[in-house]
C-alpha cells in the first residue's frame, strides 16, 4: 500500500510487508512515489506499521539516560571525522546537544561506545542502540535498492552497501527561554542518505518544492528520509537535497531526536547510465570522508546551503 496523506505536501510511503518485497505491485508503486518524491522534494516519509514500539520507546528512554551522563563523560566522545563526536554549543543553536555513534552498526562498536560512557557497562543501551541501527539499515536497503531499480542502476546497490557505513546521532534540543532560541538553520546533510526520527515534540520541519515549510508530526511508526549532498552528486543532479530546519516551538518540553546518517568509505562517482547529451556530468569523483573535512573547513558565507557543487561540481568551458 502506498499512501499520500492530504494534509502532507511530502508523500507518505506505507512501509507494509508487501511493499518491501522487491517486484510486487506494492514495490513498483512505492519506488515510483520515492523517486518523485526524492527528485521534487529532495526526500520522502516512511510510515512503518511493523515497527516494533517497544524499540521507540526503549531507544528514546535510553537516548534520555545517555544525556543525563555528567559533561566530563559526554566529551569522551571523540572522532576524528567532523561532527562524528560530541556536539555541543553549536554557533546559532546554543541550545542543542548531540552524541553520535560511528558504525552503530556493527556490534563491537556499539560496545566501544558503551564501555566509554558506561565503564562498569550498560547492556541494555548497547543491545537498543544496535537493533534500533539495523532496524534503520534494513529500511536504507529497501530505499536504495528501488532507487536504483527505477534508475536502471542496479549494479551500484551492492558496492553501495559494502562501502556503508552508518553514523547514529542523538541529538537534544532543551527547553526554550527568553532570547535563546532552540532552532536550526536550515540546511542540508553532508550524508548520503539520511533518516530522522523524533520523540512526542514535534520540532522538524522540511522545505518542500514550492518553497513552503512543513513540519512533520511525531509518530513511533514515522521517519523522514533525506538525501544528502552526496546523493545528489550520485545523480547527476537529479535528486535534490533535502533542505531541512529545527524548530522548537514548544517552550516547556525538551526535545530528542534520533538520525541515521549513511557515508560512502571511499570514492562516489556519477553512474554513466544519469549522463547523457540533455544531461551532461555535473560531478567529478569524490572521496565522502574528504567532501565531509572540506565543509567543516570551509569559511563559504552559504555554509548551510548544498556546498558538493563548489566541493567537486564540473565547470562548464
Amino acid at each position: 500500500m502506498v499512501g499520500t496523506k492530504m494534509a502532507s505536501p511530502i508523500p507518505v510511503v506505507v512501509f507494509s510487508e508487501e511493499c518491501m518485497k522487491p517486484g510486487t505491485t506494492s514495490w513498483e508503486k512505492a519506488s515510483k512515489v520515492i523517486v518523485q518524491a526524492f527528485e521534487d522534494h529532495g526526500g520522502f516519509i516512511v510510515d512503518h506499521p511493523n515497527a516494533p514500539l517497544d524499540l521507540h520507546d526503549s531507544v528514546f528512554s535510553v537516548t534520555e539516560d545517555l544525556f543525563d551522563l555528567s559533561h566530563e563523560t559526554k566529551i569522551k566522545n571523540t572522532n576524528l571525522k567532523p561532527s562524528h563526536g560530541y556536539i555541543g554549543k553549536v554557533p546559532g543553536t546554543p541550545l542543542l546537544e548531540g552524541m553520535n555513534i560511528d558504525g552503530a552498526e556493527k556490534l563491537e562498536e556499539c560496545e566501544k561506545f558503551t564501555s566509554l560512557m558506561w565503564p562498569s557497562g550498560n547492556d541494555h543501551f548497547c543491545k537498543t542502540v544496535h537493533d534500533y541501527a539495523k532496524f534503520m539499515v534494513e529500511i536504507e536497503k529497501v530505499v536504495f535498492r528501488m532507487l536504483c531499480e527505477s534508475y536502471g542502476v542496479e549494479k551500484c546497490y551492492d558496492p553501495y552497501i559494502e562501502s556503508c557505513t552508518y553514523l547514529l546521532r542523538f541529538l537534544k534540543y532543551k527547553k526554550p527561554a527568553d532570547n535563546i532560541s532552540a532552532n536550526s538553520v536550515a540546511h542540508t546533510d553532508k550524508s548520503f542518505l539520511s533518516y530522522l526520527h523524533q520523540n512526542n515534540i514535534k520540532g522538524l520541519e522540511v522545505r518542500t518544492k514550492d518553497g513552503e515549510w512543513f513540519t512533520l508530526e511525531p509518530s513511533a511508526s514515522t521517519f523522514m528520509v533525506m538525501a544528502g549532498d552526496a546523493c545528489v552528486a550520485w545523480s547527476n543532479g537529479r535528486i535534490k537535497p533535502c533542505y531541512h530546519r529545527v524548530a522548537v516551538r514548544e517552550e516547556s518540553q525538551v526535545r530528542y531526536s534520533l538520525g541515521i546518517f549513511s557515508y560512502v568509505l571511499g570514492m562516489i562517482e556519477t553512474p554513466e547510465e544519469f549522463i547523457d547529451e540533455a544531461h551532461p556530468q555535473q560531478y567529478k569523483p569524490f572521496n565522502h570522508i574528504d567532501f565531509l573535512c572540506y565543509y567543516d573547513s570551509s569559511n563559504d558565507p552559504i555554509k548551510a546551503q548544498s556546498l558538493i557543487k563548489s566541493y567537486c561540481g564540473v565547470r562548464a568551458n
